[in-house]
């Protein structure tokens, strides 16, 4: 790890935080809308209302929708990644306490992001998968067992 990236390390620990954060107000709207579901759909309408605003005023170019509708079959799984992760958080965050769903969420996100970096999927570059790599894998593990 290069410790000259400490902004991109705190940018990333910030993020992590507002997911931690969004998970329990996102469940808490989502009890009062009666449903776990319109909590998620409630989410991602502010999400896409944000980052649309946002793209408005940073990138005030569009982009060709060709683009999309010719980029590979798996472009769509991060949109639909993204809506079970939020409708997931609403319904299993307060059952299994934050503290243990997102540790079991780091560990999924640590073990398939182990594979895309080993294989290079989606275009990314390829990564050595070696010792330390799986040691850091198997204490999130560990992490999960004590929690």
């Amino acid at each position: 790890m290069n410790l000259y990236n400490w902004p991109l390390l705190l940018m990333a620990v910030f993020l992590g935080m507002g997911l931690g954060i969004q998970a329990p107000i996102n469940a808490w709207i989502g009890k009062r809308l009666g449903s776990p579901y319109w909590g998620a759909s409630f989410s991602i309408s502010i999400s896409l209302v944000v980052i649309f605003l946002f793209v408005m005023i940073i990138v005030p170019k569009m982009p060709s929708f060709g683009t999309v509708l010719n980029a590979p079959w798996w472009v769509w799984l991060g949109g639909i990644f993204g809506a079970m992760f939020v409708a997931g958080a609403i319904v299993l965050g307060p059952r299994l306490g934050m503290a243990l769903f997102f540790t079991c969420v780091v560990f999924g996100q640590v073990s398939i992001s182990l594979l895309i970096d080993r294989f290079g999927w989606f275009e990314i570059p390829m990564r050595e998968l070696n010792f330390t790599r799986i040691i850091g894998t198997l204490l999130v593990i560990g992490g999960i067992l004590l929690i």
